[in-house]
């Protein structure tokens, strides 16, 4: 396939990549710190909206699945859902402020579960659309590639600069008055990469039958093989998640107590350099792919992450601030490994199903898989607020009891560990190899010119 077509498809994925963190990232500076809601709060508003997203997903897959129109059966739903988003987004960090602690609650709980309805109206065809590209085994991996590069310049070059714009003198350093101009600045940037995605990206056309939902959910959660894969990503999602939001709060706590400009251009920096090293990764990530195959090579990412952890008792030392930049650069590479590789076999297991019933549905395992995904990431958005009271954070104090900052240091090292060794079992048994592929894919061949 072309650089042009992969690139114009792939950057797409900057608005997703958008879509999908900027609620993590803003969502307790802005409202636990910024306007002192209860962080047990702010994670009930983390959590709802996701199970609903998760709810949402196979019902868009099915319908985008079914879609026949001349536009295709993704981008025309990548355009609206890019729109929507973009609106959403800026409303999303305008609570009025005359509103008590409830009210706010409820505002930012209803305006996320918009947000992320137009979320789902734009990421499932989006990935479905991805899946479908190309029928090459390594191929697949390339366009993986491409995507996941521009997923990690937008976690490089854009989301780290939320918090940072949000304090900047021109809002008096002020987070609130920031959120407000910021949202608005990043809604315009999820509508533009999300329409440039959707009209210049190209779809294969598939002469098929409709298929219900009930039946769709049926072959999708019978085939083995995709919830093993699911669940590697699961895993890593939630172990990761988990914590990811404890970096922040370890800033301003530990590294630079109570000083929330430095902990804003920490966070920053932390951000880009993860951002950054994720990129860089890419390209070796897609040779490596391509000349070991996916399963080792996604085996070694898994284990980079799970040494890291451990590791960040030491790297994050307030008298060597900059140390923690290391944990971000190893990270972020693994992670890369994981985002590449299992979307490149998620693609793989569509050709197993294709072999079973005869049809093409990326749309219905892209959507069932970001739901299992999703469920993952609901539970560890409702955990992020409890591990916060369970460590004794007290967002209503400036400086956090030595107990509590003890304690958020070392939910960051043990919890993830759990999931990434689940995830490291899982690969194991992960059956679909390059070889298998290719006779697969001679058998798809094969009935394609009988018919």
């Amino acid at each position: 396939m072309s650089f042009g077509l992969k690139s114009m498809y792939a950057t797409g994925a900057i608005s997703d990549v958008i879509m999908a963190n900027i609620i993590s990232t803003l969502a307790f500076p802005l409202y636990v710190t910024g306007l002192g809601i209860s962080p047990i709060l702010i994670g009930y508003a983390l959590s709802i909206p996701r199970l609903w997203d998760a709810v949402t997903d196979p019902v868009m897959g099915n319908i985008s699945d079914n879609t026949r129109l001349r536009w295709g059966r993704r981008r025309p739903y990548m355009f609206i859902g890019a729109i929507l988003g973009g609106l959403l987004c800026a409303l999303l960090w305008m609570p009025p402020s005359s509103l008590s602690e409830t009210g706010i609650f409820i505002y930012f709980l209803v305006t996320s579960i918009l947000f992320f309805t137009a979320y789902t109206i734009y990421s499932v065809p989006f990935n479905a659309l991805g899946y479908e590209m190309s029928d090459d085994y390594d191929e697949r991996t390339s366009i993986m590639s491409y995507k996941t590069f521009f997923m990690n310049a937008g976690a490089a070059f854009i989301l780290p600069s939320i918090l940072w714009l949000c304090m900047r003198p021109q809002f008096g350093n002020n987070l609130v008055e920031g959120a407000r101009v910021v949202g608005v600045l990043f809604g315009g940037l999820i509508a533009v990469f999300g329409i440039l995605s959707a009209i210049f990206s190209r779809e294969k056309v598939h002469n098929q039958n409709k298929i219900n939902i009930s039946l769709a959910l049926k072959y999708t959660f019978s085939n083995k093989t995709f919830l093993l894969l699911s669940m590697i990503v699961v895993s890593v999602l939630v172990g990761v998640l988990a914590v990811f939001p404890l970096v922040y709060f370890i800033n301003l706590s530990y590294i630079s107590p109570n000083d929330h400009d430095r902990t804003a251009a920490s966070w920053f920096l932390y951000q880009t350099v993860y951002g950054v090293m994720g990129i860089l990764g890419v390209p070796v990530i897609n040779y490596l792919g391509q000349r070991f195959g996916k399963k080792p090579v996604l085996l070694a990412g898994l284990v980079i992450v799970s040494l890291m952890f451990p590791a960040s008792w030491f790297l994050f030392d307030p008298k060597h601030p900059w140390l923690q930049l290391i944990f971000a650069a190893l990270v972020s590479p693994g992670l890369s490994f994981v985002w590449v590789l299992t979307s490149s076999m998620m693609a793989d297991v569509c050709d197993l199903d294709e072999l079973k019933t005869g049809l093409r549905r990326e749309g219905a395992y892209g959507s069932i898989f970001t739901l299992l995904v999703k469920i993952g990431v609901s539970i560890v958005m409702l955990m992020s607020g409890y591990v916060l009271a369970i460590a004794g954070y007290d967002q209503k104090v400036s400086q956090q009891m030595p107990e509590a900052v003890y304690n958020l240091r070392l939910f960051f090292v043990f919890l993830p560990m759990v999931f990434m060794v689940a995830a490291i079992a899982l690969t194991f048994l992960y059956p679909l190899s390059k070889t298998k592929m290719e006779q697969i894919r001679l058998q798809l061949n094969s009935t394609k010119q009988n018919d």
